[in-house]
């Protein structure tokens, strides 16, 4: 098995990393190494035995500390983990099959919520900028039981090869996966859904699910990500997109401020187009097969159906 490293960004809440690393020793195929990066806690994070700590003097986001845990890193695949995460005990050994088995560049698992209800196998984003985490909120079934090729993956447990592992360090935090997933697809590189890879994730630790902080990330990096791929193409969808997510946010009890910022567009691609229209008509089929949520709802009978 090739070697691996396990790469842990922390910013306080140290008991849950050190639950992490744990976890991770008792992994089938253990990480050949484990990297955490304290990303500047107000209280320094002591790190265990056997265990590489790289420290930011200030924080620079999860971006930032998973940027300076790959290029720290010297095996050829790199397993980023968020510390709230759970892992199955053969999560690891899975994934790493997966990649050798099916070719590809990254592979994801699916992860449950406490309650046993489902926090996400991979992601899917529509042509308006907005991501959904396929399965949030459902009971598991059949719908995200197959294993298949995915573009989209969140960054909350992924096995990648270490080579194509940069993230947009502008976007800080919140965003960056769905960026970097895009990114990917455009350069061609290939992930896989393996959904008897499991694990159980307790979502927002550090940030709050929510939260002003998260709400207004959240509201920036979709703006970021149309500025960078989707305008002026996507205008329309963009712009629905956008209102809705604002009633959401607001409904949540925030309307953060969002100062405009510039934001350098990315090389266009004509492989863009076709990498959303696929995404998009995958989101649409799974939410209408497992009960719309309402934001989607509104968002498709406005947009249309994508065909």
């Amino acid at each position: 098995m090739p070697l691996v490293t396990a790469i842990l960004p922390t910013y306080g809440h140290h008991g849950l990393t050190h639950q992490a690393i744990a976890r991770l020793a008792t992994q089938s195929r253990p990480p050949a190494e484990i990297i955490v990066v304290d990303d500047g806690s107000p209280v320094p994070f002591v790190a265990p035995p056997g265990v590489r700590l790289l420290r930011h003097s200030e924080n620079r986001g999860f971006t930032g500390a998973v940027n300076s845990g790959v290029n720290a890193a010297q095996t050829p695949l790199v397993a980023v983990l968020n510390n709230d995460v759970t892992l199955a005990p053969d999560w690891l050994e899975r994934l790493h099959h997966v990649i050798s088995s099916q070719a590809v560049d990254f592979a994801c698992g699916k992860l449950y919520r406490p309650d046993g209800l489902i926090d996400g196998a991979f992601d899917l984003l529509c042509r308006g900028g907005l991501a959904w985490r396929a399965g949030a909120g459902r009971p598991d079934g059949p719908l995200w039981s197959t294993p298949q090729p995915i573009d989209f993956t969140s960054f909350a447990a992924v096995l990648a090869k270490r080579e194509i592992v940069a993230l947009d360090e502008s976007y800080h935090s919140y965003y960056e996966d769905v960026e970097w997933s895009l990114r990917s697809a455009i350069l061609n590189k290939k992930g896989y859904f393996e959904p008897s890879a499991t694990g159980i994730h307790t979502g927002s630790a550090t940030a709050g699910a929510w939260s002003y902080y998260s709400t207004r990330q959240l509201l920036r990096n979709h703006r970021r990500l149309a500025l960078q791929y989707l305008l002026p193409e996507f205008a329309t969808q963009y712009r629905i997109a956008r209102v809705l997510l604002r009633a959401h946010c607001l409904n949540r009890g925030h309307w953060p401020d969002v100062p405009r910022e510039p934001v350098s567009q990315k090389p266009k691609s004509d492989r863009l187009a076709k990498i959303l229209q696929k995404s998009e008509t995958e989101l649409y089929r799974l939410q209408f097969a497992s009960g719309p949520d309402r934001f989607w709802r509104v968002y498709f009978q406005i947009a249309g159906k994508p065909v």
